[in-house]
């Protein structure tokens, strides 16, 4: 069944358990909110449907701990729960897993094998914590950051990559409370290196996307390294390895990018395809997508040519203009509406030159039935309240999908003049598209009053003589030169502040203020 062999891993060790520590929130009746004493840039988080989650650190804690604080608003900015979190020193939020009555948050630390993870209940407040390292077992030791995600009942999976002379890694289950499972590793008999890629996990199946490089003709002239890729199904109650089947088949290389577990047990996953087993862009064909079930068994894979998608875009040049780097289309989101249909967000750009600056165009959705057969492809046009320029256009950027399980918005961002502003326009394909918009950023209020400085009288006259050197060569060089012309303005993104969106009509608009310490909100609608 399987090249590599599996034995329970003793070398990942949980550290601690912790109990909730839960502080009281104050109600907020208005859709504003002030939090005061955020002595570094936060974190706004979206639930979705349910509200959002800010995070900040806090302040240095003890015994080797920071403590970071989050607080669970609800859509309308009233703070449910706020907790205390002691997060190793250094760590840093990782991964963040939403799930269906909890939220968990996963932080690493930099450098090192330390996960800390806390599962929060969004509708009693109780909260979890638990601390994990993973330690070097025999030679092999944990190398990189782990691939983190939640599993369908609350629980989490981690995909922590290990290596010796080899490169293989472990995989560690644990449930609602955050209590371990099982915990495994998996190693290559022979001189390979397993990389793993993608993890997701459905009912029955924790599904990885593998990279296996190997050496062929070793110590000859014609020695090479290959690199293949694996879809493997590993039970989800056991850690047996059920399937591994190969990305490459009937000359084509698949390379899966996004995975995407269903109601039903199968997982859907997509990505490139390629006509040869180098992965390159010039190599490039289109886009895939196939469904595993939980068996192994693969759906034929549906092969979306270049030549489709630029029929379904009006632009016949879009594979040569990839292939060549003059066009690029990410798939950013991979999502199902009814539990078993699949959805794939892509965003198509161009640029005159190979990586030169991009020229955003529309995004693209292609929609796939619940039997995974192809149900249309169509352009989502970006739509804006008034005309943008070449210039204002290139701000342009998706953001994410909101309302899945309803009626779903694409949600983007568009810039007029110097102010940018969050769009959302339906995911479905209408026969005439309109948006609703909203200013996606806070104004910056005024910095607090300075305190009085001692009187410097030497300070101040240097400073007046400066003063006047300047008026003087001014005058003098609109003397000469003449009027100076304007300069041309443009857009700057203000790092402090922005938006996210949990629910449909409306985003919430953040700004840090760090002379304050102090995290502005309001929810605005999108009109």
């Amino acid at each position: 069944m399987t090249t590599f062999p599996k034995r329970p891993l003793g070398g990942l060790l949980t550290l601690a358990l912790t109990a909730g520590l839960l502080l009281p929130g104050r109600a907020q009746a208005q859709q504003q909110l002030s939090i005061k004493g955020v002595p570094g840039q936060p974190q706004l988080l979206p639930i979705e449907g349910k509200g959002y989650l800010a995070l900040y650190r806090s302040e240095a804690g003890e015994d080797g701990h920071d403590l970071y604080a989050v607080r669970v608003l609800d859509p309308e900015l009233k703070v449910k729960y706020q907790y205390a979190l002691p997060v190793p020193v250094g760590a840093v939020p990782l991964a963040t897993l939403p799930g269906k009555a909890t939220y968990t948050l996963a932080f690493h630390s930099r450098g090192g094998a330390g996960l800390a993870l806390y599962s929060f209940n969004t509708q009693t407040g109780a909260q979890l914590g638990r601390e994990l390292e993973a330690l070097p077992e025999t030679r092999r030791a944990p190398a990189g950051t782990p691939l983190v995600v939640g599993t369908p009942t609350d629980g989490v999976c981690l995909v922590q990559p290990y290596r010796n002379d080899t490169t293989g890694y472990a995989i560690t289950v644990l449930d609602a409370n955050l209590k371990p499972e099982w915990s495994q590793m998996y190693f290559p008999k022979d001189l390979r290196q397993h990389v793993p890629l993608k993890v997701a996990v459905s009912k029955d199946v924790i599904t990885l996307v593998l990279s296996d490089t190997y050496v062929v003709n070793r110590n000859l002239k014609t020695q090479r390294t290959i690199t293949d890729f694996a879809v493997l199904g590993i039970d989800r109650a056991s850690g047996r390895v059920l399937y591994r089947t190969p990305t490459r088949r009937d000359g084509l290389t698949m390379l899966p990018e996004q995975l995407l577990p269903l109601a039903d047990g199968r997982v859907a996953t997509t990505g490139l395809y390629f006509n040869s087993r180098a992965t390159r862009v010039d190599s490039a064909q289109g886009v895939f997508l196939t469904t595993y079930k939980p068996d192994g068994s693969a759906a034929a894979p549906v092969l979306t040519s270049w030549a489709d998608l630029g029929k379904s875009l009006n632009d016949p040049s879009l594979g040569p203009r990839v292939q060549s780097r003059r066009g690029y289309l990410p798939l950013h989101e991979l999502l199902t509406t009814t539990g078993n249909d699949v959805k794939l967000i892509g965003e198509y750009s161009t640029s005159v030159q190979p990586g030169g600056a991009l020229q955003p165009g529309p995004f693209v959705v292609l929609n796939f039935d619940a039997t995974g057969k192809p149900a249309g492809i169509y352009p989502v046009a970006r739509t804006f309240k008034a005309g943008s320029s070449a210039d204002e256009l290139r701000y342009s950027h998706y953001r994410h999908v909101v309302g899945k399980q309803a009626e779903p918005y694409l949600l983007y961002t568009g810039v007029e003049g110097q102010q940018e502003y969050a769009y959302a326009t339906v995911l479905a394909n209408v026969p005439t598209r309109t948006a609703v918009r909203a200013a996606s950023s806070l104004e910056k209020l005024p910095d607090p009053p300075a305190p009085p400085q001692p009187t410097n009288e030497l300070q101040q006259g240097i400073d007046l003589f400066r003063k006047n050197l300047n008026t003087t060569a001014e005058v003098v060089n609109k003397f000469v030169y003449g009027e100076a012309p304007p300069q041309p303005v443009y857009f700057r993104q203000d790092p402090l502040t922005g938006f996210v969106a949990a629910t449909p009509g409306k985003v919430l608009l953040y700004r840090y203020e760090p002379g304050r310490k102090m995290l502005r909100l309001q929810t605005v609608a999108l009109q």
